[in-house]
């Protein structure tokens, strides 16, 4: 029987150094995540740079924009987690 990977844990200043267009990693409900690849195609474009390295959350929660499409970052953010923090 296989055994599931334990997920890869990240501390929050290895998360704040991927802070660049080139290189996005957020935070949402403790689990990390990289956006680089979706950051070009992203409709807000350079206001998800302004979060990048951070704990996004709060906004995703509060964000008029995001209530329209919260099925889409969902699955979105699914798709490109890489681990958690701590």
């Amino acid at each position: 029987m296989a055994q599931t990977p334990t997920p890869k844990r990240f501390s929050l200043e290895e998360v704040q150094r991927h802070s660049r267009e080139d290189d996005i990693w957020l935070i949402k409900d403790g689990k990390v995540f990289d956006l680089t690849p979706y950051y070009k195609s992203h409709p807000g474009g350079e206001a998800m740079l302004k979060y990048a390295g951070k704990d996004v959350t709060f906004v995703l929660r509060n964000v008029q924009a995001h209530c329209f499409s919260l099925d889409f970052i969902e699955r979105k953010l699914a798709e490109l987690c890489i681990g958690h923090l701590g």
